[in-house]
């Protein structure tokens, strides 16, 4: 029994190493990212231009474009579950 411990603890060691050295070549010689330039020209020939989203009523009439809504008090909590944490 203390020789298959020995034996997967080594093996693991020995895995782990491996591993992260195959990753770090992949990622070492993985392509290069494509400069600005590209990507600008390649982004607005792909994707036309879309109308800006109206969402949450922005543009009627406010001033900053934000429209924070308050939780109503009176509504109830019956039909929704506490939130519970596991414990221990």
């Amino acid at each position: 029994m203390k020789i298959a411990k020995k034996f997967t603890h080594y093996w693991f060691v020995i895995a782990s190493v491996l591993s992260f050295l195959a990753g770090w070549g992949m990622l070492a010689h993985s392509l290069k990212p494509v400069t600005a330039s590209q990507t600008t020209t390649i982004n607005t020939a792909a994707s036309p231009s879309l109308p800006p989203i109206q969402a949450f009523g922005a543009g009627m009439g406010t001033s900053s474009g934000l429209n924070l809504i308050a939780p109503s008090t009176n509504q109830s909590s019956v039909g929704s579950p506490r939130l519970r944490t596991g414990g221990s």
